[in-house]
């Protein structure tokens, strides 16, 4: 609880600090001169109306208004999980020669040709929610990546659901359905993996993925099409969207979630969040994409009018892992649009 608190008081001095810096213009020793203009490209693959990137576009919009005053022009686009989409937008952002970009990284061989070139010009790039997996030597040299550590999150979430099997000296399962929304993507394949995986060795637990894409009509399709084939499923793992339905899906085949089947999700709504209360699902894991959107933004803006002051290598906003235990303070940071 000490620690917890310590890191809180950490996080809020730090943040009074910056908004000190930036909102009254105060000058810390040892700071570089202020240039006139900085344009920054924000480059996502995000989708309007989605409940997880709402509140990641909240990041963005807030640090725009925070940096405005300071002569930051933000440049923000959304390709909506179009992989050609975002190519041109990045080509487009690398065209107009700006100070500093950040995407996400769902395909970093094709944005490879694109971002290296602009680095080598001097273009600062950091990566936001999706990380270039390949090796140091091979991936794009960007600043700092701003995300959860993917291939802990299926653990993670793994290991929430085996914490309350013990808790509740519930039943060990033995057919886990993992849902994937995105074929190939590289986020998800490696949190889907670990989480049955970490089963797996714990039970012994046999899994199967199957993709269910982004509709949430078709997914529910697919899943009650999979679960009328193989009743013996006790184990559910996907999206917060698909979990929710889950479970009354699962109702309509005559088995109680919670009960009859587990149901795990990754990333946060509020109906999930309700249905944690409940105790229909076990557990869901935070990543704080809120931060994600924030925190590159306020650093790309530290990095080139502080002398290159920058954050190394990766920083961590999750996984944390939401349930039972915790999921009255989580509620309460969704409410005001934060989680």
């Amino acid at each position: 609880m000490q620690v917890k608190k310590c890191l809180r008081y950490f996080a809020l001095m730090v943040s009074v600090i910056l908004g000190l810096t930036l909102i009254l213009g105060v000058t810390l020793p040892g700071t570089a001169a202020k240039k006139d203009k900085i344009t920054i490209y924000y480059v996502d693959h995000g989708i309007m109306g989605n409940p997880f990137w709402t509140v990641y576009f909240k990041g963005i919009d807030d640090a725009i208004k925070m940096l405005a005053p300071h002569g930051v022009i933000v440049k923000h686009l959304s390709a909506e999980a179009d992989v050609k989409k975002q190519i041109d937008m990045l080509q487009m952002a690398v065209a107009a020669n700006p100070d500093g970009i950040i995407t996400c990284m769902i395909d970093p061989k094709s944005f490879d040709p694109i971002l290296r070139p602009a680095i080598e010009k001097g273009i600062a790039v950091m990566a936001a929610n999706v990380e270039d997996p390949r090796p140091p030597e091979e991936r794009i040299p960007y600043l700092t990546y701003y995300g959860e550590d993917t291939w802990k999150s299926g653990v993670e979430v793994a290991n929430g659901l085996i914490k309350y099997i013990n808790e509740t000296n519930g039943f060990e399962p033995k057919c886990a359905l993992l849902c994937n929304p995105m074929a190939g993507h590289y986020v998800w394949e490696a949190r889907l993996k670990m989480f049955g995986e970490t089963l797996n060795k714990t039970y012994g637990t046999k899994t199967d993925k199957i993709v269910i894409g982004e509709d949430p009509t078709k997914a529910r399709e697919i899943i009650k099409a999979y679960l009328v084939r193989h009743p013996e499923v006790d184990v559910i793992c996907g999206t917060c969207w698909s979990t929710h339905f889950c479970v009354e899906l699962l109702r309509e085949l005559g088995k109680e979630p919670g009960k009859d089947v587990y149901l795990t999700s990754f990333d946060l709504m509020p109906e999930l969040l309700e249905d944690i209360k409940e105790g229909t699902v076990v557990c869901t894991h935070d990543q704080q994409q809120y931060l994600q959107g924030f925190l590159p933004l306020i650093d790309m803006y530290l990095y080139l009018t502080k002398y290159n002051v920058h954050p190394y290598g990766r920083v961590s906003t999750g996984p944390i892992i939401v349930d039972r235990h915790n999921v009255d303070e989580v509620m309460e940071g969704c409410k005001a649009g934060y989680r």
